[in-house]
């Protein structure tokens, strides 16, 4: 008989006898209970708490990953780990940055509240934000050096002030004394495009109790390859051929751009009765009969450029950190003094379609008299009075960004106990210095025009791949590269914080905690003289500001032991955020703010197998900077193609209507008289732990925020054009000489918003001829999420299980399961991740972006169903000897590929929605870990 392998028979028993439970990570209760049964129990501080306790004790639905939690995910980077765990939704992903305002940031949000709610902490303290707000791109935090991350899923205004709505992530970082360690990873997409590599070298030195110092050290690098649409049959083209999911009729979807390469233009004239009248033509369609590839042909005179065909889906990404933490024992007055430095370099390189330039055709030029003219009536070149080119910059090459990040972090302070206090104080110096910078495909006007009049450029009668070389390198010599704007945000902060035993009652200490903080936050935006003075063809001048403004807080804290088993906790805090302050232009934007909050919860555990717990409390928000003191500025165009929404509606701005379908111009701005949101949350949970093999762990919560700042979508603007009439304006543009209609986007203070749900986690452990199982099951089920239309506070509606007015979607049920198996030296993880599907962006037959047959046929109304989406992941670890271990995993094992989405707002991807939905496809990666 043939003795079966350790590893086969490994893997078959994990099979066979895993339930497709669980979540990658151990709860942080369980973790605890672990360490107790093996050591004294250390006083700590606890996420959601300022006073240090034993943690066995915490109360608040705190969920804990360790370094172990994360390995066996297969991640990359803090983005790819926290934005797969099912208590978040509605953040920004990488895609978004793709034309989609992501601006190179990731985030995070807690139960699809928002990520302006979700306050995130590096060791307890906060960083400098990527906004002007508190939003803090979690790209800037080294995976390598974290130790830990505990995510509250309950709101903690009470004790960390504003922005903690929704709950908070804090990432615990390394160290003290630790081994030499170098890890190495590498990922490799069985599809080309994508993949990566990572690589880190970590030491620590000392020991803080024997040695009186201790010292660690991280550095690391990452590096993303680009993933272009033209590298997935799914993403390539955004001329989508479809079956109507009701009649299964044909369909096709477009949503394609009137800048096209050749251009079209743009004719406007007065008629022989004094009307004001436009046509359209295209010269290269009127030369060859038919549009150049890549284009549509609508029947309205233009060929209209599907520029999905040349974006990508994901952007390049090239992150350097270096990471240093030190304490140092302060001889024997009981406290160490302790700081910490963290350094990120980070560049996000994204493509988008080519540049879409608008410009002025003189009558007297000989490009008109070749082109234009021998096509127009003699009534049109009678009564002509200008003609505006739209055209697709192909040959230069696509709109290239270098997202640039440089931040700076760094905390001093103490760290002890004086009189029976608990002391902790720090001062922070945060910084995030961010120039964006044009890499390729920007023309400037002056040199442009130049070309144009002097011949050298002539894009009419040449399709993509056919403009002469030496017209090429005219066209390239008119480009700008270099920066575009420079954004650089500071914080500095002091907080100090005590805690302490204050009364005995006969079911234990009464404990106190108090604490105070002061900030002072600033956001400088400074543009290149090259854009300030909108000398890039077709661009508006940029605004310049230097805001800033102070906050404040104090805060106490109790905790009650009122009987065995029994203990409440109440919390009450005092903020107060200054004015706006804009140095650079000598004003002053906005009012004082200032909040009172409180939260109390209790905890009952009658018997060892099972809790229950609860909390209710108040929180507050004040809008970001940018919101109130933005002025109106130049926000490109929309993400959807619409028919002008005021053609025939008697509105003055109707004679400003750009001509067919394309997108519209649009604004954004701020809204001096906004003032705080508040909110109002609860969560109700019990914990069940017969064995120590199985636990049972359900938090019912639930926030609403009241006098929310929203925004009206481009789609609902779009779409009910009185109502939101106040949001239509002009945009000058100088290239043309014309105006043309716009949108804004700007912030009202009158919404609502509410969402409830239930978080789940079940552990259960066994032993199959031993083999170690662990199968765990966690996810959200959310019961309510919906939101005030934007511009009214009473009129609700949602987006949960569907593509709402706010162009997202807010997922009913997200899990992930997975069972592990250890036998001797290997380990191996078989995981599943599940998101629930939802009725897609519905298009009807006046939007006409849905025709049949094809992009000429009659138009359609369609809604589809996006089912479910959900893929498998595997892992296998093998530990060589003691200090060497090697892992192996497969990302997608199936290679699911991403579901049909006709969405077409946000980034420029189209075919499936890049927030929901990954489009790498399967993926290898190896990793290696060696410690000396």
């Amino acid at each position: 008989m043939t003795k079966e392998k350790v590893l086969s028979r490994s893997i078959r028993l994990i099979i066979a006898g895993g339930v497709m439970f669980g979540l990658q990570v151990a709860h942080a209760q369980e973790q605890q209970a672990q360490a107790a049964s093996e050591q004294p129990m250390a006083r700590v501080e606890i996420t959601g708490s300022s006073i240090k306790r034993i943690a066995a004790e915490a109360s608040l639905p705190v969920q804990t990953f360790n370094q172990k939690d994360i390995q066996r995910s297969g991640v990359n980077s803090v983005t790819d780990f926290i934005q797969q765990l099912p208590v978040m939704q509605g953040f920004t992903v990488a895609a978004d940055s793709v034309g989609g305002g992501g601006g190179g940031i990731t985030t995070a949000s807690i139960h699809d509240v928002g990520e302006t709610y979700t306050l995130v902490l590096l060791n307890g303290r906060r960083m400098a934000p990527a906004t002007s707000g508190t939003t803090i791109d979690i790209n800037s935090i080294p995976l390598s050096a974290v130790e830990r991350i505990e995510v509250l899923t309950d709101g903690a205004s009470a004790l960390y002030g504003s922005d903690a709505i929704a709950g908070v992530v804090n990432f615990i970082l390394k160290k003290g004394a630790a081994p030499l360690t170098l890890d190495a990873k590498v990922t490799r997409p069985q599809h080309p495009g994508g993949g990566g590599k990572n690589f880190t070298v970590s030491k620590g030195f000392g020991d803080l109790e024997t040695d009186g110092y201790s010292l660690y050290l991280s550095v690391s690098h990452q590096d993303e390859k680009r993933l272009k649409g033209s590298q997935r049959d799914f993403a390539k083209t955004g001329i989508i051929n479809f079956a109507d999911p009701v009649t299964g009729q044909n369909l096709q979807f477009f949503n394609g751009s009137s800048r096209s390469i050749p251009p079209n233009v743009s004719i406007r004239y007065t008629n022989a009765k004094g009307d004001n009248k436009t046509v359209a033509i295209n010269p290269y369609l009127k030369i060859n009969k038919k549009c150049p590839p890549a284009h549509v042909d609508l029947g309205d005179g233009r060929c209209y450029f599907d520029y999905t065909s040349s974006v990508e889906i994901a952007p390049e990404i090239r992150r350097d950190g270096a990471y240093a933490n030190g304490e140092l024992k302060l001889g024997d007055s009981g406290f160490k003094a302790f700081a910490t430095v963290a350094y990120n370099d980070a560049h996000v390189l994204a493509t988008i379609a080519p540049y879409p330039a608008e410009f002025s055709l003189p009558k007297s030029s000989p490009l008109f008299a070749k082109y234009v003219q021998p096509y127009l009536t003699a009534e049109q070149l009678a009564g002509f009075s200008s003609a505006t080119v739209a055209y697709r910059l192909q040959d230069l090459g696509g709109r290239a960004y270098d997202y640039a990040s440089q931040t700076t972090h760094t905390v001093v302070g103490i760290d002890g106990n004086a009189l029976g206090w608990d002391i902790n104080s720090a001062y922070t110096w945060s910084r995030n210095h961010s120039p964006q910078n044009y890499v390729s495909g920007f023309p400037l006007e002056d040199k442009f025009n130049a070309a144009m009049a002097a011949g050298t450029i002539d894009p009419f009668p040449y399709a993509l791949g056919e403009m002469p070389a030496a017209m090429i390198t005219a066209l390239k010599g008119t480009q700008y590269t270099g920066n575009y704007n420079t954004t650089d945000i500071l914080m500095e902060a002091v907080d100090f914080r005590a805690s302490r035993s204050v009364y005995d009652l006969p079911a234990g200490a009464v404990q106190l905690g108090l604490g105070a903080d002061f900030r002072k936050n600033s956001y400088e935006q400074r543009a290149n003289p090259a854009v300030a003075n909108a000398e890039i063809l077709f661009d508006d001048p940029q605004s310049e500001f230097n805001f800033s403004r102070k906050s404040s807080g104090a805060f106490g804290e109790m905790v009650i032991p009122v009987i065995k088993g029994l203990e409440v906790t109440t919390s009450v805090r005092y903020d107060r955020i200054s004015k706006i302050t804009d140095s650079l232009n000598s004003q002053v934007v906005g009012h004082d703010q200032s909040a009172s909050t409180y939260k109390i919860s209790a905890r009952y555990q009658p018997a060892k197998e099972w809790m229950l717990r609860g909390a209710y409390g108040t929180g507050f928000k004040v809008a970001s900077m940018l919101q109130i003191g933005q002025p109106l500025t130049d926000f490109g165009v929309t993400g959807g193609s619409y028919v002008c929404p005021l053609k025939g509606s008697g509105s003055p701005l109707a004679q400003y209507c750009p001509d067919g379908k394309g997108q519209l111009e649009a604004f954004t701005g701020g809204n001096p008289d906004l003032g705080p949101e508040k909110s109002k949350q609860w969560t109700f949970g019990a914990v069940f732990e017969p064995t120590s093999n199985l636990s049972a762990k359900l938090d019912l919560w639930h926030v609403g925020i009241s006098n929310a700042v929203t925004s009206v979508s481009e789609n609902l603007i779009a779409t009910d054009p009185v109502k939101y009439a106040s949001l239509y304006t002009t945009k000058y543009k100088a290239s043309t000489g014309q105006k043309t209609l716009a949108i804004i986007f700007a912030p009202i203070n009158i919404g609502q918003q509410e969402n409830t749900g239930l978080d789940y986690d079940f552990l259960f452990k066994n032993n199959v001829q031993g083999v170690k199982l662990t199968s765990r099951l966690a996810g959200t089920w959310l019961l309510k999420s919906r939101y005030t239309t934007p511009g009214t506070s009473d009129q609700w509606e949602t987006s949960l299980g569907q593509f709402g007015s706010n162009d997202a979607v807010s997922f009913r049920h997200v899990f992930k399961a997975s069972v592990t198996g250890e036998i001797g030296n290997w380990t191996h993880t078989l995981s599943a991740n599940f998101r629930s599907g939802y009725k897609d962006k519905h298009y009807d037959e006046e939007d006409c972006s849905v025709s049949v047959g094809d992009a000429n046929g009659d138009c359609a109304d369609v809604q589809l169903k996006v089912p479910n989406y959900y893929t498998f992941d595997w892992q296998t670890q093998y530990k060589l000897m003691k200090n060497l271990s090697l892992t192996a995993g497969i990302i997608n094992a199936a290679d699911k590929k991403p579901p049909l989405s006709l969405r077409n707002t946000g980034s420029h991807q189209l075919g499936y929605d890049p927030r929901y939905a990954s489009p790498v496809g399967r993926a290898f990666y190896l990793s290696a870990q060696f410690q000396y």
